[in-house]
């Protein structure tokens, strides 16, 4: 398992079908509510197991916000979420970010919680699901 950093231009058919499977296809999200213009800008990561397929996305803005976790049904549970997770915020780190932050699916909360994010518990809808802020310093 490994985790590449890249950025849009670079990993853009990587990136583009994990979140389309997972984002589109599976959470049911409008495509154009997935794709934005923060691409572009954000720094990327990309998982993937033994072949060249990948297993999962993540992105970094420049704000600190970590957004667009993504690992596709076969690999989950697996480490490759948290894999994704611990490089986005090592490389915030390294960006002289301090604090980052994520609006997760309230299904998932526990995952980020075990990274020591936390949150002050309000939920709000986001792409027609239930989300929650979580934060975490670094």
């Amino acid at each position: 398992m490994k985790v590449l950093t890249s950025d849009w231009n670079s990993s853009k058919d990587q990136l583009s079908f994990v979140r389309k499977q997972v984002f589109i296809l599976e959470l049911g999200i409008p495509a154009e509510e997935e794709w934005d213009d923060q691409d572009e800008d954000a720094v990327h990561f990309v998982s993937f197991g033994t072949t060249a397929v990948p297993t999962g996305t993540c992105r970094l803005s420049e704000d600190g916000q970590i957004s667009k976790l993504a690992v596709l049904p076969a690999y989950r549970h697996q480490g490759y979420g948290e894999m994704l997770l611990i490089r986005a915020i090592k490389v915030a780190r390294e960006m002289g970010i301090r604090k980052v932050f994520l609006n997760a699916l309230v299904d998932v909360q526990t995952f980020y919680e075990k990274q020591n994010f936390h949150t002050d518990g309000k939920v709000f809808l986001g792409a027609g699901k239930l989300h929650i802020r979580m934060e975490r310093d670094i």
